[in-house]
């Protein structure tokens, strides 16, 4: 040893060099585990839902919180319209195809969509309808279907987080023809109110049925918020939709390609004069939409006001859009009173303004009263005069008045739902993707509809349920007559062996079936002819805490049978995947 490092050793006290010291952890992850346990337990304020105030009747609204998402036997909103009686679905094929919803032969303006309160207004290649199946599934976290006797109301709400813990989800994919998809979500909330929220979804689905069919979707969800109290908050997101379908070629194309990028820009400041769902409410909305491909450059700006006041009793909302064109001027108001338990009656006005001097006004009425014996009676009343299609200038106001009537008895173990009800004659409008192969739908009668539901549960794990829907007289084009869903399953967390819960199971299988019917109208106005048809399908879920496993399959029989006359659906075709949630 020399001189230097002797000295250098002797100004250094013995215990400034602990043995081992390379070798102590400096992070204790026990306490960064108790702190993320700590932070799941602290609630953070949230911006209400907009556009769902009450109070409600019964039977006129079908509510899907993330949980049931989950496990819905569901890959796309289209699949979740099916719990509606009277909804057949457009399938063009499998997954990654167009699957636009046919509402008692209304046609593509049968369904409505609200994305976080702002209507999802149609726009690019196709101005006059929604096609759901582009919407990504995994995004949202609420889904409420209003139902109306001649038309849907879709409410599709993103994700809330409400946690000081951070929220990640992630999920892979995958199935038959190498179908692939990929969902990732990353959610952070600040204690002084601000998070951030990103969510992003790729789907690739290889030709499955035809001689070409690809397809492949993006979808990009950004949020910015800051939500200091329960009292006032501001939120800004944009949803990117960019999707690629192929035309649909099988000897000859039978439906159009689409091909672009829609975005959705909203921002939205909420004030209420109190804590929780009663009181004064006040919101602005705006947004931009806009789509740029398949040779179409289209942009519609909106914006509006939205206010509200609830009671426990009582509740009124009125709402106010100004659009830069096609419906300058959205007007509607809505309340709801329910004085007492087991009554309740609601009401809508709305009126809108069309280019070229047209406008839709209306009014809808509903109400709900509890009887002896389990029974609830309810009743809905739509009339006004509606343009179907703003978008196109050519497109008159029609005069139409809807009614539906139901009675509902249900136990815990059973359940039955029978409806009567009138749509009044129509005019609806062919699916633009589908104009290669069906040209025209022609007018629809005035029809009474029929439906029946039901649900039967002889044990808590098992439950069979499903619909029946039937137009009394000769029925729309579109929609095929004593069409039916009905469904078996099997759930069960199997307590006795896994007594912490994390184990949830679930196999059901599900049977759709419909007869003879027309599907719309050929160049000469002949009718083209829907075979009556049967599908079968089933799927597995199994869920471990917050990893969740499943796998779906579809035409178990085999069937060469279609949805629309030219698109098959491939035999025994599978997906599979898994899912998994952090919350730290």
């Amino acid at each position: 040893m020399t001189g230097s490092t002797v000295r250098l050793a002797a100004q250094i006290p013995y215990d400034s060099l602990p043995a081992d010291s390379a070798l102590v952890d400096t992070v204790n992850t026990t306490e960064r585990y108790l702190k993320a346990q700590e932070a799941l337990t602290v609630r953070l304020p949230v911006l209400p839902l907009l556009g769902v105030d009450g109070p409600k009747t019964p039977q006129g609204r079908i509510v899907l919180s993330r949980d049931s998402l989950d496990w819905a036997m569901a890959e796309t909103v289209a699949d979740l319209l099916q719990r509606v009686p009277g909804v057949y679905l457009l399938r063009g094929g499998w997954l990654g195809r167009t699957e636009y919803p046919n509402y008692r032969g209304r046609g593509p303006t049968s369904v409505e969509y609200l994305v976080d309160g702002l209507p999802y207004v149609p726009i690019g290649p196709d101005s006059l309808g929604v096609d759901p199946s582009l919407f990504s599934l995994s995004i949202y976290d609420r889904v409420e279907i209003e139902r109306w006797p001649g038309g849907l109301r879709v409410h599709l709400f993103t994700h809330r987080h409400d946690r000081k813990a951070p929220a990640s989800r992630v999920g892979i994919s995958s199935g038959d023809q190498e179908i692939a998809r990929y969902a990732g979500a990353l959610e952070y909330r600040f204690a002084n109110g601000l998070g951030i929220a990103a969510a992003g979804e790729r789907m690739v689905a290889p030709t499955a049925s035809g001689l070409s069919s690809d397809f492949d979707i993006t979808n990009v969800w950004l949020q910015a918020s800051f939500v200091p109290s329960e009292r006032f908050g501001i939120q800004a997101q944009v949803i990117n939709s960019s999707p690629d379908r192929k035309a649909f070629v099988d000897a000859d194309t039978l439906e159009s390609r689409l091909t672009g990028s829609r975005k959705d820009a909203q921002l939205r400041v909420s004030w209420r004069d109190r804590p929780g769902d009663l009181g004064l409410r006040v919101d602005g909305v705006v947004g931009r939409t806009s789509w740029k491909g398949g040779g179409v450059d289209d942009a519609v700006r909106q914006g509006g006001v939205v206010v509200g006041y609830r009671t426990r009793t009582a509740g009124l909302t009125v709402r106010a859009f100004n659009r830069s064109r096609i419906t300058p001027w959205d007007l509607r108001a809505e309340a709801g009173w329910a004085p007492v338990d087991g009554v309740s009656a609601a009401a809508e006005v709305g009126y809108q303004t069309h280019d070229l001097d047209r406008n839709s006004r209306w009014v809808g009425v509903r109400g709900g009263l509890a009887l002896p014996l389990g029974l609830t009676a309810s009743a809905a009343l739509r009339s006004g005069k509606l343009v179907a299609a703003p978008a196109l200038l050519a497109e008159p106001e029609q005069q139409v008045t809807d009614w539906q009537g139901t009675l509902r008895w249900e136990r815990s173990w059973a359940a039955l739902e029978v409806g009567y009800g009138q749509t009044d004659a129509f005019r609806p409008l062919a699916y633009r993707p589908f104009l290669p192969s069906i040209p025209g739908v022609a007018a629809a009668p005035r029809t009474e509809w029929v439906t029946v539901g039901w649900r039967l549960s002889p044990r808590k794990w098992l439950t069979f349920e499903g619909w029946y829907s039937d137009p009394v007289s000769r029925g729309p084009d579109g929609v095929p007559p004593t069409h039916s869903m009905t469904s078996a399953t099997i759930r069960s967390k199997f307590l006795r062996r896994f007594k912490s819960g994390i184990f949830d199971l679930k196999a059901q299988v599900s049977f759709e079936s419909w007869s003879d019917g027309v599907i719309g109208r050929d160049s000469l106005a002949a009718p083209i002819a829907l075979d009556g048809a049967s599908f079968w399908r089933t799927e597995i879920e199994l869920r471990l805490d917050r990893f969740r496993l499943y796998w779906d399959r579809y035409n178990l029989q085999l069937s060469r049978k279609t949805f629309v006359p030219g698109f098959p659906l491939p035999s025994l075709a599978s997906t599979f995947g898994v899912k998994w949630e952090f919350s730290n």
